[in-house]
């Protein structure tokens, strides 16, 4: 009934302990169907971890990404196109799955579902944030990071700030195929599921948390809590960082609008202004950033984002820069 995808790089610090929470989720043996392990090319012991995990395990695969893209985001869409059941979970290396996660997401999905096979649905959690050891960070990623948990409602918001974490989700098939192929132009894997599915479908938040949400040196992307001071004393790194994410949004919101346009659905106005500032000029970016057409979810974040705006390149084309030096 459920397929679990495993993304994979250099994790043999915490990968059988991640694994073994998943195995010890109620129902496993009876709702999941395959454990697909991709692998982005692990120097460590990883694969040699995997393959001991299979022989005890019928229902785990490993399979090595060959597709030529690497990252996070590009192996989860590798294995993506691995599975075959009805729903499909994602799983981090490094997390702690606890026991109902796997139970009550299922619940949950049907639910929306309501008998239809073809409604697009995903459902997330909120998370336990534990540092290395699993000692306690905070009880939830939402009060962590001041965001409320009605972001997601309002795709305005959701478009410019993710807030689902793809560790938490399940997914159904109709979603996937909607979603599938993944554009390269995706900030992260989850976040493109996450828009499709609020513009196509369903999307719907179960506020218990349902994973340990493990924050170590080595993550990926993590849910550390920034301190003001540190923000203030760091200001010129933060803002370079962030203008970095920020232009992978709108890259993301560019590949989302044709996205739209070949599902033959009307663009969503948010959307169309965030594509939109790869060539706007400056009065227009400030002029979006008045109006709260562009936000985010905290005073921090709008401050580095009006510095982001302020200072942003406009995109143009090789035949654009040449026109104008001629």
């Amino acid at each position: 009934m459920i397929d679990i995808v495993l993304a994979t790089y250099n994790g043999e610090r915490f990968l059988v302990e991640q694994v073994k929470s998943i195995q010890a989720c109620l129902d496993y043996q009876a709702l999941v169907s395959r454990f697909i392990i991709v692998d982005d090319g692990s120097t460590d012991k990883t694969v040699n971890l995997v393959t001991n995990l299979a022989e005890q395990d019928h229902r785990i695969e490993l399979h090595i990404n060959d597709s030529g893209l690497h990252g996070p985001c590009h192996n989860f869409a590798y294995g993506l196109g691995k599975t075959s059941s009805d729903y499909i979970m994602l799983s981090d290396q490094d997390d702690i799955w606890l026991p109902e996660k796997i139970t009550l997401s299922l619940k949950t999905i049907q639910k929306l579902e309501a008998g239809s096979s073809t409604l697009p649905v995903l459902v997330f959690s909120d998370k336990i944030i534990v540092d290395d050891r699993l000692n306690l960070i905070c009880d939830s990623y939402f009060k962590l990071k001041n965001i409320p948990k009605t972001w997601h409602l309002d795709f305005k918001n959701l478009c410019q700030q993710n807030v689902v974490s793809g560790c938490t989700t399940l997914l159904n098939r109709a979603l996937l195929d909607k979603a599938l192929p993944i554009p390269e132009q995706a900030y992260m894997h989850d976040w493109w599921l996450a828009l499709v599915a609020s513009r196509c479908g369903e999307l719907t938040l179960i506020e218990q948390p349902l994973i340990q949400y493990r924050q170590h040196e080595s993550n990926a992307i993590g849910a550390q809590k920034k301190q003001l001071i540190r923000i203030i004393l760091q200001f010129p790194t933060y803002l370079k960082s962030f203008k970095k994410s920020y232009q992978s949004v709108v890259n993301q919101s560019v590949a989302f609008q044709e996205f739209e346009i070949n599902q033959d659905i009307q663009t969503d106005p948010t959307i169309k202004v965030l594509a939109s500032l790869r060539d706007a000029s400056v009065y227009k970016k400030m002029s979006h950033f008045y109006n709260r057409n562009v936000t985010r979810s905290h005073f921090l974040g709008r401050l580095a984002l009006l510095f982001c705006l302020l200072t942003m390149r406009d995109h143009k084309t090789k035949k654009q820069l040449k026109t104008e030096q001629d």
